[in-house]
């Protein structure tokens, strides 16, 4: 299987110099770059386009972490991702409700009935719920990040974006590696991976990891030490060669976490209340909660992709099922306003299952004109019984036996279905256009049971039945335009749209309110792109500037008086310019920096004027990094890398509210990595991460005045040891 085999090892490539850095590139279309200089930089292989190119090559803002740079700058999950990336933001309500942001667009909540805006694609396969994607980054080929509506070639919910985890696939050798961390708060953790062939024409590998960590916050009245980790990740693959045309790639992944007080939550904006500080106020590792909280999920996916060589044409098919179960328990406010008699804690417990099913027919020629068609299908059922709970508040009053809990039983099936289609012509040495398109049917069977009203907030206001299903569809095209000079620097021009479906509001506080679904967002992104290079090709400089027009953009808001959480729709402009450098400066020294600016505004809000004119939750005016990836060479061959970055986020809002308590200060955090590598296989490492130790807030809400804030992690330190075979 020849022709295949090309394809499959081009589709595996991920070609890093051995100066490893984070390549933050705007990437786009120059079937020119053969110059024999470019060998001394580093060139990332990606599947962005659902083709296997440069990542030079591709005419769409894409970041591209290839597996050196997550390994050297300590890429735990996502949240390192996001650091890493211009215009990429994320903060976390609790661990299995990770709340991703690009370019101000995403979502801000987990309820059966609504979805992400931002796609999250796990070796080609859709992870519908959020929780189902924040998982251990180990044994990682390389991690892709699309900014703006992908709307043509990727699945649904991509309005903003897509983020694209693509793991190590079996080797036709044999190969393993072995590496064991110990840390700060002793962290003990272990990771191994073999991969090699099973039998005659069947490769697999299979990687592991397990991380233990004490927390960093005491709970000053329970006594117990929270934020910890405890997390268990397996992932094995076998490729089987089923015939010269026909190759099959299965996948099984499993992850399990089990958390004491992820989300507690320190105080912020006491003092501004009640007149004086709270003995825990200004001490990020100390909380006062009545209950520690919790946190236990399980997640399991298995995939198979077929890939059939057609001579000229190549069909892929990918058939998928992931399930993810798993329960939270937080205490919201704590003890903090027990003086004023309020108490509000929260849990839920969800079950997920997934299929998906993907058909794509793309041409393999090497002429001017390159297609890809595919049919998309989807079917998730979710259960999940929620409740908000304040029966604290009657003890506070002195009355026993007494409840005020909200609960909701509810479940939502959805059925999705999507056409799509894209195609690029080159016209000549210079110039080339792209056109594409979407067409997504979505379908949602929602249902809830609320009891336990009123409840003493208002999250409750009447027990009720709700039964209702709606569809929604859309059309979301994409047109590209890229000219390349003759010395190869590039500007391309893109409109694009983007679409997530309607929904529902799982925990409506009233009957009328459950049973009116909200609209579908649609987004308009225009986007303008170059690339240069400079001194001989020694410094690149790459840029993109756009303009994004979302309409139906969804928000959920609890309301202050009431305690009734709200689905609100508002309109949106968002406008932003994101820059990168990557310089060669001597043999064995890069730098690199990243800037993003984003001016982000609500145009209209129909359930609250006084939010027009305010930016975006989660969303940064400035953000990014700089840093340097500096290797030598020892005698005897060895060779020392030492990798330093500094990653800055401005100020921002965690609601759309605007409110200084829900804000987060400006911050940078500097993460450094110290690598000794052996000729024969071992690797002794030393990093640190926010060496400064600064103090930064990752998650707020507000209730009263008083903010509830989840702090960011403090420093910490720890030492590696790895072998290879």
């Amino acid at each position: 299987m020849k022709t295949l085999s090309q394809f499959k090892l081009s589709a595996l490539a991920l070609t890093i110099s051995t100066l490893t850095i984070p390549s933050v590139t705007l990437a786009q279309d120059n079937q020119n770059e053969t110059d024999a200089q470019d060998e001394q930089y580093e060139t990332i292989t990606v599947t962005s386009n659902r083709r296997t190119k440069s990542l030079n090559e591709v005419p769409m803002a894409v970041t591209a972490l290839g597996s050196m740079t997550i390994e050297r700058a300590n890429v735990l999950d996502i949240e390192d991702v996001a650091g890493m990336t211009p215009g990429f933001s994320i903060s976390t309500y609790n661990p299995v409700t990770p709340q991703p942001y690009i370019r101000g667009v995403g979502t801000n909540s987990s309820s059966v009935g609504d979805d992400a805006s931002v796609g999250v694609f796990i070796d080609d396969v859709y992870a519908g719920r959020a929780g189902g994607f924040r998982s251990d980054m180990f044994d990682i080929q390389r991690v892709e990040v699309l900014r703006g509506p992908q709307g043509s070639l990727y699945g649904r919910n991509v309005a903003g974006g897509a983020i694209s985890v693509i793991t190590k696939d079996p080797t036709e050798f044999f190969e393993a590696k072995v590496k064991g961390t110990l840390g700060s708060y002793n962290l003990m953790e272990l990771q191994g991976m073999v991969s090699g062939p099973v039998a005659d024409d069947i490769n697999g590998r299979f990687a592991g990891s397990t991380r233990q960590r004490d927390g960093w916050v005491d709970n000053v009245y329970t006594g117990n030490e929270l934020r910890d980790q405890d997390n268990k990740s397996f992932r094995g693959k076998l490729d089987f060669d089923l015939s010269q045309s026909a190759d099959l790639m299965l996948i099984a992944d499993y992850a399990k976490d089990t958390l004491e007080g992820p989300g507690a939550r320190s105080v912020t904006h006491y003092d501004e209340v009640f007149g004086s500080k709270y003995p825990t106020q200004d001490e990020i590792d100390q909380v006062d909660l009545y209950k520690d909280g919790s946190t236990d999920r399980e997640i399991f996916g298995l995939s198979a992709n077929l890939t059939v060589d057609l001579d000229e044409h190549l069909f892929t098919s990918i058939t998928a099922y992931r399930e993810q179960d798993y329960y939270f328990f937080d205490d919201l406010t704590g003890r903090y306003l027990r003086d004023a008699g309020l108490s509000l804690m929260n849990d839920a417990s969800e079950t997920s299952k997934q299929i998906t099913q993907e058909f794509r027919l793309q041409n393999l020629t090497n002429g001017p004109f390159e297609w890809t068609a595919g049919v998309y299908l989807f079917n998730e059922e979710i259960e999940r019984l929620e409740a908000w709970d304040s029966t604290k508040m009657y003890e506070l009053q002195g009355v026993d036996n007494m409840s005020s809990r909200g609960v909701w039983d509810a479940a939502n099936e959805t059925d999705s279905y999507a056409v799509f289609g894209e195609g690029s012509y080159r016209l000549n040495n210079n110039w080339g256009i792209t056109l594409g398109g979407r067409y997504t049917y979505d379908k949602k069977d929602f249902s809830v049971v609320a009891s336990g009203a009123p409840d003493l907030l208002g999250f409750l206001q009447g027990n009720y039945q709700v039964a209702k299903e709606k569809s929604w569809n859309s059309f979301t095209p994409k047109l590209t335009v890229n000219y390349f000079s003759e010395q190869g620097d590039m500007v391309y021009l893109t409109l694009s749209e983007g679409y997530k479906a309607g929904g529902y509001n799982g925990i409506a506080a009233t009957e009328q309110a459950a049973g009116v679904p909200f609209d579908q967002e649609k987004a308009r992104n225009y986007e303008l792109g170059f690339k240069a290079r400079f001194f001989d090709k020694a410094l690149s400089l790459n840029g993109a500037a756009y303009f994004l027009d979302y309409t139906d953009l969804q928000n959920f808001t609890t309301d202050i008086e009431t305690g009734e959480v709200r689905t609100a729709t508002g309109d949106a402009e968002v406008k932003g310019i994101e820059l990168d450098a990557n310089a060669f400066i001597t043999d064995g020294l890069r730098m690199f920096a990243t800037y993003a600016y984003t001016d982000s505004e609500f145009t209209s809000f129909e359930s609250d004027a006084s939010v027009v004119g305010n930016s975006l939750a989660r969303t940064p005016e400035h953000s990014g990094s700089v840093g340097f990836n500096y290797q030598w060479l020892l005698d005897g061959g060895h060779t020392m890398d030492w990798r330093t970055d500094v990653t800055y986020q401005d100020e921002m809002f965690f609601s759309v509210g605007n409110e200084e308590t829900t804000k987060t200060d400006s911050y940078a955090l500097v993460n450094s990595n110290l690598t000794w590598e052996t000729m024969d296989g071992w690797e002794f490492s030393v990093y640190g991460k926010n060496l400064t130790d600064k103090e930064y807030i990752v998650h707020s809400f507000s209730l009263t005045g008083v903010g509830f804030a989840i702090q960011g992690e403090p420093r910490t330190f720890g030492i590696s040891v790895a072998k290879s075979f």
